[in-house]
């Protein structure tokens, strides 16, 4: 008799119909992908969900709109994943089928809401036997800009910090990477978040329906900035003297208003005010080795069902997370 053939399961990925509030997701399926020789395909265990998501399925600000189509987006959803490698063009050099990896996605073509994803190189990081999928899938890209936006600091010696937008995923990173004797940080987030932070170990935690950052009275030496939701001269009243602001993303208003005063900032108040560039994945291999030797923790809300991931989506959106959202596109 005949062997029998295996049927290749197929790939199963969500496009964006259209730009809402509510997010228009459809789900899709397709044959495998072929891969070009500098190519491989890794089947996607987890997949998280990100502010680029939110904005490229709301089309808001208008600029993405500009960028990724006027009536639906040209990509698909999804930047930050990990999985196991499934084949690999000619020309890959340091992974193996059957690694356990994560990456950001951001720097290559998207698209991680799917359960397989061709992706470059240089997009992926194996990860070791001790990190679960589950955590990897969460630190590509908020670990990576709560440890760049750390960085951009300089070694700045630093008593007493805060974290505005404290309660997901770069913000409760942050604060493990920051947290030392004698170091106050404090941080800024609302709801179930603000529990979870105390939880963490945030010395004082504001609600910022109560207390935003123009009603705190304090002054810090470092302000670390997920949301940028107000204007330059907010940041720098809240600063101390020599004291740095820096903004790893937010309202794109705000950003440009910061990249144009930052000069004249630095000049008439010796205050500093920063917008990170991200990197996408560079440091990404060491940031993990710190990870799983200091112990940290990652916060997760869920893991969701793939065929919930417009559910999760919209929570993440309208802030009624905390973490890291995930998807569960298969068990480990």
């Amino acid at each position: 008799m005949g062997q029998k053939t295996v049927k290749e399961s197929p790939m199963r990925y969500f496009v964006l119909r259209g730009y809402g509030e509510t997010p228009l997701l459809e789900m899709k399926e397709s044959a495998l992908p072929d891969i070009n020789e500098d190519d491989l395909l890794v089947e996607v265990h987890y997949s998280s969900i990100n502010d680029y998501d939110w904005a490229l399925s709301t089309g808001k600000p208008l600029l993405y709109r500009f960028l990724f189509g006027f009536r639906r987006p040209k990509l698909n959803p999804g930047m930050e994943m990990s999985g196991v490698v499934k084949k690999l063009g000619r020309k890959i050099k340091n992974l193996r089928v059957g690694d356990r990896v994560c990456g950001d996605l951001s720097d290559d073509r998207f698209g991680s809401f799917a359960n397989y994803v061709v992706a470059k190189e240089k997009s992926i990081t194996k990860i070791p036997d001790n990190l679960t999928l589950e955590e990897a899938a969460t630190l590509p890209h908020a670990g990576l800009l709560a440890q760049q936006g750390v960085e951009l600091l300089g070694g700045k010696k630093c008593q007493k910090i805060l974290i505005n937008g404290a309660g997901g995923g770069v913000g409760t990173l942050a604060l493990q990477i920051l947290k030392k004797d004698g170091v106050r940080i404090d941080g800024i987030d609302t709801g179930e978040k603000l529990k979870d932070m105390q939880n963490l170990g945030f010395d004082n935690t504001f609600d910022y329906k109560k207390s935003n950052l123009r009603k705190i009275d304090e002054k810090y030496d470092f302000i670390l900035d997920t949301k940028s939701m107000f204007w330059p001269w907010d940041y720098i009243r809240r600063l101390k003297k020599n004291g740095t602001y820096i903004t790893v993303g937010g309202n794109l208003s705000n950003l440009i208003s910061i990249l144009i005063l930052k000069g004249l900032t630095k000049l008439l108040t010796k205050k500093t005010l920063k917008i990170l560039a991200l990197k996408p994945n560079v440091g990404l291999e060491k940031f993990i080795q710190s990870y799983v030797k200091d112990s940290m923790k990652s916060l997760i809300d869920g893991p969701y069902p793939f065929e919930s991931a417009a559910t999760a989506l919209a929570k993440f959106g309208h802030g009624k997370h905390g973490g890291k959202v995930l998807l569960k596109l298969r068990a480990e």
